[in-house]
């Protein structure tokens, strides 16, 4: 039976694949053909794939930035923390001002891992290289490693400012309401948990805002 390219992935990324192949085939290969086909298998989430191509990458040009990146965030993908971060910190040390491997560096390594104090410095730094783009999504991250570290009125006001940034972020609300749990103003909270629900957070990140919902604020 034929095989059907899957709907969400792209034709393009298909050739790409097959150019980046053939280069390799026809003894044509360097740094960047390589990239290219890690790049490609990365699309159709062939991390361990991507991998090995971004490596090879490196071997051929051993200051590849896009490559220890890229590389950095498969690695991620497939929880493989501790070399993700070493990709990442060689990326700042290559591009002190990469502004995406910083905050990348504290979203998929030092957050999730509970890292949250350097977290909360590189979301500062990223903040600093990135004063004119979108910060909502940030200040969200920023409010709730305070959170965590126990910084209540820190947290109380990057959540904040991420609401004033957008004020369709689901996650944000639900940030919001837990701070306010935490002053004990639950009928602040109850509403804030009620707007994130609104907004579909349980469809964009699971059962939590339920929960807090049926813990504490009834029916």
């Amino acid at each position: 039976m034929k095989k059907q390219i899957p709907n969400s992935i792209s034709l393009s990324v298909f050739i790409l694949l097959a150019v980046s192949i053939l280069f390799v085939s026809c003894g044509k290969e360097n740094a960047y053909s390589r990239y290219k086909s890690g790049s490609a298998k990365f699309q159709l989430k062939d991390y361990r794939g991507a991998i090995a191509d971004f490596s090879k990458a490196i071997e051929l040009k051993p200051e590849y930035i896009e490559a220890y990146y890229s590389r950095a965030i498969c690695e991620s993908k497939l929880g493989k923390t501790d070399k993700a971060l070493a990709d990442f910190n060689k990326v700042t040390e290559l591009d002190p001002k990469n502004k995406n491997a910083v905050f990348n560096r504290a979203y998929y390594i030092k957050q999730q891992t509970g890292d949250y104090k350097s977290a909360v410095d590189d979301y500062n730094l990223y903040l600093k290289l990135n004063r004119d783009g979108e910060n909502a999504f940030t200040y969200n991250n920023l409010g709730y490693c305070k959170f965590m570290l126990h910084d209540t009125l820190g947290a109380f006001h990057d959540v904040m400012t991420s609401i004033q940034l957008d004020s369709t972020n689901s996650l944000a609300y639900k940030n919001r309401a837990e701070v306010y749990l935490s002053m004990d103003s639950l009928e602040k909270a109850c509403n804030d948990i009620e707007k994130a629900l609104k907004l579909g957070f349980t469809k964009q990140y699971g059962e939590k805002a339920l929960q807090l919902q049926g813990k504490y604020c009834g029916d």
